[in-house]
């Protein structure tokens, strides 16, 4: 039985060891995942200043970045 248990640990362990999520990044990788593509606003000094905008008018603030109409009802 106490065979079983340090194999089933050992096992655990390198599973741990193999699998983990941790990942060294490379200089030459950083310029694949900082790509443009990945952004979610084209332009993101326009996307504020458009936001501005629609708080100076509606006179609101935040409340962004939910797809509600603001009344807090969904």
């Amino acid at each position: 039985m106490k065979i079983l248990k340090y194999v089933i640990l050992l096992i655990i362990l390198f599973t741990g060891l193999f699998f983990n999520a941790c990942a060294v990044v490379q200089p030459w990788e950083r310029e694949r995942l900082s790509d443009p593509n990945m952004m979610f606003d084209e332009n993101p000094m326009d996307k504020g200043a458009e936001l501005h905008y629609l708080f100076i008018r509606e006179g609101t603030e935040g409340g962004d970045g939910s797809q509600s109409g603001g009344c807090g009802c969904g």
